[in-house]
This record gives structure tokens, C-alpha cells and sequence, in this order.
């Protein structure tokens, strides 16, 4: 890291995949695209997909998944069961499921809003026409965004529901927000908008909150 820029940190855990034909690894070129992106913008990413001696492959759950599921996975393979990991309030952590309870959403890992869960088969099978390693580096960065403050309280076009079907109302105010936090987006990009596409933009970077996934806090 560098005095000079800002840095992040994630670890990536995922499960192995139930189709064959693709792994629920995050794909290592549209990583390594998602951190030029954030260099750009005098970020530091450090994804680690085993490289930091954190990401794995994990087995997947042969029981019925549940948010109480994810807690202990957080626990045993993002803490290793210690409550002194050092990585807690360093590293923000994301779990590739095959399944989870919902299609993806972040969650409080332990006390704070630091961790996100990613369903890969259910989003191929909503998604068809993306491809799953798309899919799910679309959904990491926009969780990861979430644990970085930026929330739907933070501004009406992140998470909003009625911008994904195009010309109706919703849409159209936000269709210059042109981020991967506005739900017409998610899969598209891999970027925050930085504010300069007109009216209905905002500027995600400038509203980054380095410290929310160790200090969460809500208005």
C-alpha cells in the first residue's frame, strides 16, 4: 500500500460450482479490469482470490442455506474462528454461493455491514443472457459499494427497483446515473459514476466512505 492513495481490501471466498461447465471463481481478467478502474481513481483494490493468503474455495452447503448459514461461514473460513483475526476491520469479505437465501445482498459478517453473499446459479438463471463470470463481478462491485456507504438512503438512484425496465419513470430520471449501483447498470459496468453525465448523476466517489464497513451507521 501507499501513504499516497487510498486502499481496499476484499477477500473472496467461493463455492464450488454446481454446473460444470463454469467455476463460481471471479474471473480474473474482469478483476484485474475492476482495479484498473479503481486506480483510476487513485484507489488501491487488492482483491484477495487466494494471492493474499485468504480467498479459497470453500465446500458448498449440502443443508438448506440460511443467513445464519452465512454467519458461520463468515466465522469459520473469513475469521478462521478467531475473534482477533486481524483482517476484521481491514478486509471487507464477499462469499460466492450457488444458491444463498436471496439472489445477492450484503450483510453484517459479525457487528458491522463489512460482508455481501452472491448466488451464481440463481443469477444465471434470472440473467441468461450475461455471462456468470459478468454476473458476478458486477454484483461484487456493486455489494462492495454498499460497504463502502452507499446506500439507497444515500441516493435515490442506487437500489432502486423501477430504474431497471427502460422508459418507464424511474429509468429515465436516473438513466444518467451511470453506475453499478443503479440496478439498469449492475451488469453492465464496473464502475461508480463520477457525476459528470447530467441531470440525474451523481458522483459516487466523492461519497465513498472508507471507514462504513468498521463503523457502520445509518441515517
Amino acid at each position: 500500500s501507499s501513504p499516497f492513495r487510498r486502499d481496499i481490501f476484499l477477500e473472496i471466498d467461493w463455492m464450488e460450482a454446481f454446473n460444470p461447465s463454469h467455476s463460481n471463481k471471479p474471473p480474473k481478467n474482469l478483476i484485474e479490469k475492476v482495479i484498473s478502474i479503481f486506480d483510476k481513481q487513485n484507489i488501491s483494490l487488492h482483491v484477495d482470490l487466494g494471492n493474499l493468503d485468504g480467498g479459497e474455495e470453500i465446500p458448498h452447503c449440502t443443508s438448506t442455506f440460511s443467513f445464519a448459514k452465512l454467519r458461520d461461514i463468515y466465522w469459520e473460513y473469513f475469521l478462521h474462528n478467531d475473534i482477533n483475526n486481524p483482517r476484521k476491520g481491514i478486509f471487507h469479505y464477499g462469499i460466492i454461493c450457488n444458491y444463498c437465501p436471496d439472489l445477492n445482498f450484503p450483510f453484517f459478517g459479525w457487528d458491522q455491514l463489512d460482508s455481501f453473499a452472491i448466488s451464481a446459479e440463481r443469477l444465471k438463471e434470472e440473467n441468461p443472457l450475461f455471462g456468470v463470470g459478468r454476473l458476478i463481478v458486477g454484483a461484487i462491485v456493486h455489494h462492495l459499494g454498499h460497504s463502502l456507504g452507499l446506500l439507497a438512503d444515500t441516493y435515490g438512484g442506487i437500489d432502486n427497483s423501477g430504474t431497471q425496465i427502460p422508459f418507464t419513470l424511474q429509468w429515465l430520471k436516473y438513466r444518467n446515473y451511470r453506475s453499478c449501483l443503479n440496478y439498469y447498470y449492475k451488469y453492465r459496468i464496473f464502475d461508480y459514476s463520477d457525476g459528470t453525465h447530467g441531470w440525474g448523476d451523481f458522483n459516487d466517489w466523492e461519497h465513498l466512505n472508507f471507514s462504513f464497513f468498521k463503523s457502520s451507521h445509518f441515517t
